[in-house]
C-alpha cells in the first residue's frame, strides 16, 4: 500500500517530496481508486482523508497528473512480474490486490484527488 506511484513522484527535483509524503499520495490515490470501483463508500474515503490530513500529510502534489502516474504503474508493473498488483481498500483494515486498473480509471481518481483539494481549499 502506497508503494506504486510514489516512487515516480520521488523522482522529481521540484519541489522535493519526502518518501513518507510520497507513499501517503499514493496511498490516498489507492483509496480513490477503491471509492471509484465501488469498494468503498464515500464515507469511508473521507475517514481516510480526514485521518491523512490531521498527521499533516499532504494527499496531492503537483506532478499527479494521469500521464506521469500511469508512468508510475507501467514502473511497477516491470517489477512485478508483469502484474499491476495494486492493494486497494475494500473497507478500513481490509484490501484487496488488483491487476486490471485501465488510464480511465487513473484520470477520474486524479480528478477526485484534486477535487478534495478544492473542496478542502488547498488547490
Amino acid at each position: 500500500y502506497g508503494h506504486t506511484f510514489s516512487k515516480i513522484l520521488e523522482m522529481f527535483d521540484e519541489p522535493y517530496i519526502m518518501h513518507g509524503e510520497a507513499v501517503n499520495v499514493d496511498g490516498w490515490l489507492c483509496v480513490l481508486l477503491s471509492l471509484g470501483r465501488g469498494y468503498i463508500n464515500h464515507a469511508t474515503a473521507d475517514r481516510v482523508y480526514a485521518a491523512m490530513k490531521a498527521i499533516g500529510m499532504p494527499t496531492c502534489w503537483e506532478h499527479c497528473t494521469t500521464d506521469i502516474l500511469w508512468k508510475g504503474l507501467e514502473d511497477a508493473v516491470e517489477h512485478r512480474h508483469g502484474k499491476q498488483r495494486l492493494p486497494l481498500i475494500t473497507g478500513i483494515g481490509s484490501s484487496v490486490c488488483v491487476n486490471d486498473i485501465t488510464k480511465e480509471e487513473l484520470r477520474t481518481a486524479v480528478e477526485f484527488m484534486h477535487a478534495y483539494e478544492l473542496r478542502e481549499g488547498k488547490a
